[in-house]
């Protein structure tokens, strides 16, 4: 991602669990919908991040249900 110019990773997640990555709760950060505490980022560059811009997650992360293929 910092290769294709992101300046920083976002996920929601459990922050005693991605702290120990880097991650941490900006208040500026928000995510329609998601409480704030659990809304994390890395900035590359080890600033805070401006809030700008729009945070997209990859259309895996909204699939729902198991669907099965018969062969």
């Amino acid at each position: 991602m910092k290769q294709m110019g992101g300046q920083g990773c976002a996920l929601v997640g459990d922050p005693n669990y991605h702290n120990r990555f880097g991650f941490r709760n900006f208040p500026e950060l928000v995510y329609g919908g998601v409480p704030r505490e659990v809304f994390l980022a890395l900035p590359f560059n080890k600033a805070v991040p401006e809030a700008q811009g729009a945070v997209v997650f990859h259309e895996g992360f909204s699939a729902t249900g198991f669907h099965s293929r018969k062969c």
